[in-house]
């Protein structure tokens, strides 16, 4: 739970590329969007991508929770790893150390809510995981990528940052 708002479990089944299922200690929170603006591109339908992306095994790309104005649905434990900040193996970096978040983009929900219910899942994950919030970064910090777009288009991650703190301050 995160602040009344109920974590959906429906993990992706273990596979050599989207989880492995190998384990190791967190030491960040990574904040992604989904870049997808598609109507019908909520969380519920990006825990159908991922499963799809498990069943093919394909690719190395997942990450631990997707967000939108109702949901937030994890797809993978906390503790595993998940490809999601484009640094591969390092031992500190996001993919090995981070949890990923997607926050939703799409156009039938509403991004503000999509954000705050972000805020309170990074808070709940700050306290679970004892993470301070100069550990929470952009998926930019780890490889550059312009990501999350729309709270870097329009300067929003200060104003996260301190959203998610006053969040973390509720919880202690």
């Amino acid at each position: 739970m995160a602040d009344s708002i109920l974590i959906q479990e429906d993990l992706v089944k273990l596979s050599a590329k989207v989880r492995p299922g190998e384990t190791h200690s967190k030491k960040w929170i990574v904040i992604h969007e989904t870049g997808n603006t598609s109507s019908t591109a909520g969380a519920l339908n990006h825990a159908k991508f991922i499963k799809r992306l498990a069943e093919e095994n394909q690719k190395y790309l997942s990450w631990h929770y997707t967000v939108d104005d109702t949901n937030i649905i994890r797809h993978i434990p906390d503790r595993e790893i998940a490809w999601h900040a484009g640094d591969g193996r390092k031992s500190d970096g996001g993919n090995m150390s981070g949890i990923g978040i997607e926050i939703c983009v799409n156009k039938n929900s509403n991004f503000q809510i999509a954000v705050k219910n972000a805020t309170k899942l990074v808070a709940s994950l700050m306290k679970k995981f004892n993470i301070d919030l100069s550990h929470i970064k952009q998926h930019h910090f780890f490889n550059g990528k312009n990501c999350p777009f729309t709270i870097r288009k329009y300067n929003f991650w200060d104003r996260f940052l301190s959203m998610c703190n006053a969040e973390f301050q509720l919880l202690r």
